[in-house]
């Protein structure tokens, strides 16, 4: 085994408006853009989390062991490649030099109108469940539990019933999660301070939306952490970790351009008031599910419609010690998830 910097998106949705050569090219630049100079060598990482209905880690896996030239096409890959690994929840994508391991895990909508993303395994939840019945349920599976901020989802009965849950679940495998969706504007929520004074960490990712401009953020947000890394197992060993109370993470972020925020729960509202369809490529080759999304101002996502628009703002660069500077949004670091600068924007 080798010592590495593991570089990690939390949070990671493959909508049907995004083609995967697009997200995995975006994320592999973003990623590679938060390995600290100084680093011996890094392993990018996306953490898949998706909802009831959708499996998009399942065809890769599929891919990966017959390379299905129909299955490559539903999935928009032409430039990138899938090799399994040993492990049924982890595969490795390539393309020329570049590198990405991809891990499953899945968004689950609870009851309370809270979500848990349930990081590192195939096993497939039931929405609408009461969130302390599936904190219950998942805490025997020694994975990483996120429950990740959204707007407003961390309000008035929904905030006090997280400051709960933070002291009946707090342990290793539970983690609070920001997002890429949060704007500079929104400071960076009190819960994440109460979860680090509990041992409960902040795991973020991007959670990018089901609009097309939103695949350029994927990468943007996250964490960086020390591995020993098995290339055979990159999910087992993130996993170690992971849920290691004593390895420190290192968080990175390019927060969103108020307009784009605005513009982005506008959209998500449209949608919930059309009829439903998957955000994110089901079961079949062509994808396709009744539901699914990711987090923004409810449990689920719509599918169709929404708004328009370009690439993703520009894409951020990076001081030497690692730390983003310039992007799209208010750049943000922390020596660690909860740590005294987390989340605070970079001065200069």
């Amino acid at each position: 085994m080798t010592i590495l910097t593991a570089i990690v998106d939390a949070h990671v949705h493959l909508h049907t408006c995004y083609r995967a050569d697009e997200l995995l090219d975006n994320a592999a630049r973003n990623l590679s853009a938060a390995c600290p100079q100084n680093a011996t060598g890094c392993a990018l990482y996306l953490l898949m989390a998706e909802c009831q209905q959708d499996d998009c880690f399942g065809q890769f896996r599929e891919l990966a062991v017959s390379d299905d030239p129909a299955r490559r096409t539903a999935l928009g890959l032409k430039e990138w490649s899938i090799a399994p690994t040993a492990e049924d929840s982890s595969v490795l994508a390539t393309s020329g030099e570049q590198n990405l391991f991809i891990v499953a895990g899945r968004q689950v909508a609870c009851r309370e109108g809270l979500e848990v993303l349930v990081l590192g395994t195939t096993r497939k939840f039931e929405d609408g469940r009461p969130i302390r019945e599936l904190l219950r349920e998942t805490e025997a599976l020694r994975v990483p539990r996120v429950i990740p901020w959204g707007p407003g989802k961390w309000l008035f009965s929904r905030g006090r019933l997280l400051n709960q849950l933070l002291q009946e679940f707090r342990k290793p495998t539970l983690f609070l999660g920001d997002e890429g969706g949060r704007p500079g504007f929104w400071g960076y929520p009190a819960h994440f301070a109460l979860g680090a004074r509990l041992g409960v960490r902040d795991l973020p990712g991007t959670d990018p939306l089901p609009f097309s401009h939103d695949v350029g953020k994927v990468g943007r947000m996250g964490f960086r952490v020390p591995i020993a890394l098995d290339r055979r197992r990159p999910a087992a060993s993130l996993l170690r970790s992971l849920t290691d109370p004593n390895v420190a993470f290192d968080r990175f972020a390019t927060l969103e351009p108020p307009l784009r925020f605005v513009r982005n729960q506008i959209g998500m509202q449209l949608r919930k008031r059309r009829p439903p369809a998957s955000t994110s490529r089901g079961p079949g080759p062509n994808g396709g599910g009744p539901t699914g999304g990711a987090s923004a101002g409810g449990p689920t996502h719509r599918v169709s419609g929404g708004p328009t628009g370009g690439a993703s703002a520009g894409g951020p660069t990076h001081r030497a010690g690692g730390g983003l500077r310039g992007g799209a949004g208010a750049p943000t670091r922390g020596p660690h998830a909860g740590g005294p600068d987390a989340g605070r924007p970079l001065s200069g």
